[in-house]
């Protein structure tokens, strides 16, 4: 494992953990840990998925990454470093780069060899939405390629579903599903005659797995219907652990969409406008859905820790903050396409993080007093507790402007609430 991988990987995963309120990580033990492994994930972010992967897997992971980023050799260097290997598409440099991919397929032959794990994406297009994009052969291709070289190769092709709640907002949940391996040497027996069939056969079973594991909005005018429901379906977690092995959320709204799709125009219409008619209800009374779920007013010790931790928050707040806002900064006003708000964001926010901690650990060089190392080390403590101060008292303000609220408004909430539920339930059973 190269050095920057091995330094990058950690900070990484902080951040990961800091971005992200929950990271559901299901289907581990589907991750053969003795042979070649072939990841084929969906893309629905710029390179938050390989990141992703990297940090919460066990085994180091290597990558297919757009040729047309390696042009420059430092960037080729820094991105080799990392475990990335250049993949040329006919639109990055025309025939001559598609050329070059021949030797980066040996490379990654060569790595399957070493029973290395690879990461592909398999739709081979980012795009920024709640569906399944057509799979590309060249998943299939690399598994038949890499048996063609090495023939006693037990290549397995290890399908993964990326889901994110919210990725463009901090704080939100990613959902990741690891799925059943295939075996590519059982494809093997018609391999010989009829390769394309083969190849055809691999992608189509590849899209029937990831399709079990990705949730799947198939209409665009359904997604804020869809969004809506998954917000009011969503149970209350508490904030630790951060990474858990819990499927049900995914399971949750999954079958919200499978319901949404199975809806005919007029069903559909009539569940909008009572999903818009409840959210309404809540904005007028300054109340989230999920403040809705375990109401209980706020304690004489919600209180007491409010203001026990105020000025630690503040400590943390304001020291911690800069790097944050830069990376939502540069985001908001460099970033054209959605597909790379939330990846720019996160990675230029912890580029930032790093060299102010940079600057501050020289600082506290020049000056040398042991004083200012304990402060050093105590700012991303006090960044982590001032995070979870500010989800603490938000949570806290909610439940205080509940207990002020007519209880037979509350009450009749909580039942729309149930109906709205109840009516997605029954149409799931149907």
């Amino acid at each position: 494992m190269r050095l920057p991988y091995r330094i990058v990987r950690p900070l990484a995963r902080i951040a990961l953990k800091i971005y992200f309120r929950k990271i559901y990580l299901t289907g581990l033990d589907n991750i053969p840990t003795d042979k070649p492994i072939i990841l084929a994930a969906n893309h629905p972010t710029a390179f938050l998925e390989p990141c992703l992967l990297a940090c919460t897997l066990p085994r180091p992971l290597h990558f297919l990454v757009r040729g047309d980023f390696f042009q420059k050799k430092l960037h080729r260097q820094l991105l080799e470093s990392l475990h990335m290997m250049p993949i040329y598409r006919l639109k990055d440099l025309g025939l001559k780069g598609v050329k070059n991919n021949y030797s980066a397929l040996d490379r990654a032959y060569d790595l399957l060899g070493q029973k290395k794990m690879i990461l592909i994406l398999a739709e081979g297009k980012t795009e920024h939405e709640k569906r399944l994009r057509p799979i590309q052969k060249g998943t299939a291709r690399m598994a038949i390629g890499a048996l063609e070289k090495y023939p006693n190769l037990e290549v397995q092709i290890v399908p993964i579903g990326v889901n994110y709640a919210d990725v463009l907002n901090f704080r939100s949940d990613v959902m990741l599903d690891i799925g059943k391996p295939m075996d590519v040497r059982s494809y093997l027996n018609d391999s010989q005659q009829h390769p394309a069939k083969t190849i055809k056969q691999i992608t189509t079973d590849l899209k029937n797995q990831l399709e079990q594991q990705v949730v799947i909005i198939k209409e665009i005018q359904d997604e804020t219907l869809t969004e809506q429901l998954f917000q009011l379906a969503k149970d209350k977690t508490r904030p630790f652990p951060i990474q858990i092995a819990n499927r049900t959320p995914l399971q949750v709204q999954k079958s919200i969409a499978d319901s949404i799709n199975s809806m005919n125009k007029e069903e559909k219409q009539r569940l909008k406008v009572q999903v818009n008619t409840f959210f309404k209800k809540l904005a007028a009374l300054n109340l989230k859905p999920e403040s809705l779920q375990g109401i209980k007013k706020p304690s004489i010790f919600y209180y007491f820790k409010l203001v026990l931790g105020y000025i630690p928050f503040l400590l943390g707040y304001f020291v911690n903050l800069p790097p944050l806002y830069f990376g939502h900064w540069w985001a908001e006003n460099k970033v054209k396409e959605v597909v790379f708000y939330a990846s720019i964001k996160a990675s230029f926010a912890l580029a930032a993080y790093l060299i102010l901690g940079l600057l501050l650990f020289m600082t506290a060089l020049l000056i040398g007093s042991p004083y200012f190392y304990m402060g050093l080390l105590a700012i991303p403590l006090l960044g982590l507790f001032a995070l979870y101060y500010w989800e603490f008292k938000k949570e806290g303000q909610q439940q205080a402007t509940i207990a002020q609220i007519d209880p037979i408004t509350i009450d009749q909430l909580l039942k729309e609430r149930k109906e709205i539920l109840t009516r997605l339930n029954r149409r799931e059973g149907s």
